[in-house]
């Protein structure tokens, strides 16, 4: 009966993103409530829940987003976690979820009201704890604590732990991670902020895709 739940959702999500070219790899998890904008891949072993992949951006294998909102254009490595659940530091006497949660993850709770905010939303309405902007790269084996925004055209090295907000075009190591470098200057960040190349059509991109190459001769083309 698993096996069979597992091939009916699998046909599912083929038959739903085939229009929108979403390529879903071997033994992913993907919630029914999580969806993409299109000319993403999932790679293998990767779960998915209460998110939203915007156009354009891959995800490796073996990774867990929950409850993110992620940009276009992102390029996200391989054993990448989002990391939302939190438990009480000081107060509470015990940290088992037991004692201030609802959501029963060890199958009991011994309260009959939540005392306790377990996710940290950044987008309250949408329920998303972690937005990952556009044009984004994360290396392989990050963490993404819950409660945090990731800027624009960021780059996350691998192996780093993201625990607060990261600036637009920053670069970002370590544990936990902190900015070593920007990747444009003041000037040039600016204009790709307000110019959003991202947001452009396909046609646009494919256009003019040989300025990518060079920010000076793309700023000079569009500014």
């Amino acid at each position: 009966m698993f096996l069979i739940k597992r091939i009916l959702k699998l046909i599912f999500f083929k038959i739903k993103y085939f229009r929108n070219a979403v390529i879903i790899c071997n033994n992913c998890n993907i919630s029914l409530n999580s969806s993409f904008a299109g000319n993403n891949k999932i790679n293998s072993n990767t779960s998915i829940s209460s998110s939203f992949i915007d156009k354009c951006t891959y995800i490796g294998s073996n990774c867990m987003i929950s409850f993110t909102k992620i940009g276009k254009y992102c390029s996200i490595a391989n054993n990448v976690k989002v990391i939302v659940g939190n438990h009480p530091v000081h107060g509470f006497v015990s940290t088992h979820p037991s004692f201030f949660s609802l959501r029963k993850q060890s199958g009991f709770t011994y309260v009959n009201k939540q005392k306790f905010e377990e996710i940290k939303y950044v987008d309250t309405m949408n329920k998303y704890s972690v937005i990952i902007g556009n044009d984004v790269w994360i290396g392989e084996d990050v963490k993404i604590l819950g409660g945090v925004s990731i800027g624009d055209g960021a780059i996350i090295g691998a192996g780093s732990i993201i625990t607060k907000d990261v600036e637009p075009y920053s670069i970002n190591v370590g544990v936990p991670s902190k900015k070593i470098d920007l990747r444009f200057n003041d000037d040039d960040i600016n204009f790709l902020l307000n110019f959003k190349w991202w947001d452009k059509d396909e046609k646009w991109i494919n256009n003019n895709c040989d300025m990518f190459e060079d920010i000076k001769k793309f700023k000079e083309e569009f500014k």
